[in-house]
């Protein structure tokens, strides 16, 4: 349940948003590229930069981008910490 919500959703927001108003996307991110590398890496951190961009970046929006990434960082977090006794180095409890 957290790998959907936590992989999927926010990639399938990103997509469902750009194919309904792709001109409001491009004005957010200046390059096709950047949207292509935050959807594939850091899709939290897209979603809401390109949702609180459009009223321009103030203190709290900031700070919602600080835990979009956070989130963004967590899901890898919690793959790599998933996996850690497959790990044949791992030396940790």
């Amino acid at each position: 349940m957290m790998a959907i919500f936590g992989a999927i959703l926010p990639r399938f927001v990103l997509l469902v948003g750009w194919a309904n108003d792709s001109k409001a996307w491009e004005s957010v991110f200046s390059a096709p590229v950047w949207f292509l590398v935050g959807f594939l890496f850091l899709p939290w951190t897209t979603l809401i930069y390109g949702l609180v961009q459009q009223n321009g970046m103030s203190l709290l929006n900031w700070i919602f981008v600080g835990c979009a990434l956070l989130i963004d960082l967590g899901t890898y977090g919690v793959g790599v910490f998933a996996t850690r006794k497959q790990v044949s180095n791992y030396r940790g409890m």
